[in-house]
């Protein structure tokens, strides 16, 4: 009888099955996640280069040109050579259109004002002149305030017809008229008192010259005026010399008046204005001060002046024997007939 022979197969434990399966499961698992993170890495990788590579294209690249061609300036000036140096002052064609905006906002708010044409007409000239607040005609400038004397109104007429014809403005007008009257206001006071330096000067270099005569010598100057009609000595002694000085504040002037007044008068006694007879004017004259004298003699010995006179004129009266040694008038008695 032959022999069975038996083969026993040993069964593993579930668990060791289990415990396999796993392992190759997280065998794969971790194959497959490394290789994702290889495609992945390997994606990132192409991604960056190919960034790179478009980086480095768009640098290559020339600059995009702006809106406006190379030559925006000379299309502008359109061959004009002054046009052109106008507009070279703008870097752009931007920077132009903001000046002209800019201008044009100055333009409305009145801040310039329109030229008038040379050619204009009359109708021009008047709604020009109309719109820039220009009066028609030179009475319509605004004067009121302004000291103008009576005297002076042709004069200041004839300077607006002038200013009106140059279409000046209200304002001008009135500060042209203004700044006449005060230029001769300083004017006049520099001649005042230039004037009073004038006949100080004047009179210190007569007084040294003459000395003890000078009160007598300037009485003979003021009596050879006063021998003018009245009307005419204001005019004589507010007269002037070519550059303007007075003349009685001239030494010369004085100088050749008394010489003259000397030849008149060679005593050099003043008569009274309008006296005609010299010694009977000198003898009154000299009968006035001997009155001051008894009246008032302390007024008569603090005016030197006076005492210098009253000597002056007893000197004349004792050579033409009008007084005596002693001051007393000589009375001569009529012979009979």
């Amino acid at each position: 009888m032959a022999e069975e022979t038996a083969t026993t197969v040993k069964a593993e434990p579930a668990t060791t099955i289990a415990a396999d399966t796993t392992t190759a499961a997280t065998t794969t698992a971790a194959t497959t996640t490394d290789q994702a993170a290889t495609r992945t890495a390997a994606t990132t990788t192409d991604k960056a280069a190919a960034t790179t590579t478009a980086a480095s294209t768009t640098e290559a690249k020339p600059e995009a040109k702006g809106a406006w061609p190379d030559n925006w300036l000379e299309r502008l000036a359109k061959g004009d050579a002054d046009r052109a140096k106008d507009l070279k002052k703008f870097q752009s064609p931007e920077a132009l259109a903001d000046s002209y905006v800019s201008l044009q906002k100055r333009f409305s708010s009145g801040e310039y004002k329109s030229v008038l044409p040379k050619d204009a007409t009359d109708a021009d000239i008047t709604a020009w002149r109309k719109d820039n607040g220009i009066p028609e005609k030179p009475e319509g400038y605004d004067l009121k305030g302004l000291e103008i004397p009576e005297t002076d109104k042709d004069i200041v007429g004839k300077i607006i017809e002038r200013l009106h014809k140059t279409n000046a403005s209200p304002a001008i007008a009135r500060e042209a008229i203004a700044a006449y009257y005060e230029e001769q206001k300083r004017q006049y006071s520099e001649r005042l008192a230039k004037d009073e330096d004038q006949r100080q000067a004047t009179l210190d270099a007569l007084n040294q010259e003459w000395s003890g005569q000078f009160r007598r010598n300037l009485n003979l100057t003021k009596g050879l005026l006063d021998k003018f009609p009245e009307t005419v000595r204001a005019s004589i002694a507010s007269a002037r010399l070519p550059d303007g000085t007075l003349l009685f504040n001239n030494a010369d002037a004085v100088r050749g008046l008394t010489a003259l007044a000397l030849e008149l008068n060679p005593a050099g006694i003043i008569a009274p204005a309008g006296e005609g007879n010299i010694q009977k004017g000198a003898l009154d004259e000299y009968k006035d001060i001997q009155k001051l004298m008894r009246e008032n003699r302390r007024a008569y010995d603090r005016d030197a002046g006076k005492q210098a006179r009253f000597l002056e004129l007893a000197d004349y009266l004792k050579n033409n024997e009008i007084i005596d040694g002693f001051g007393n008038e000589i009375v001569r008695k009529q012979k009979a007939a």
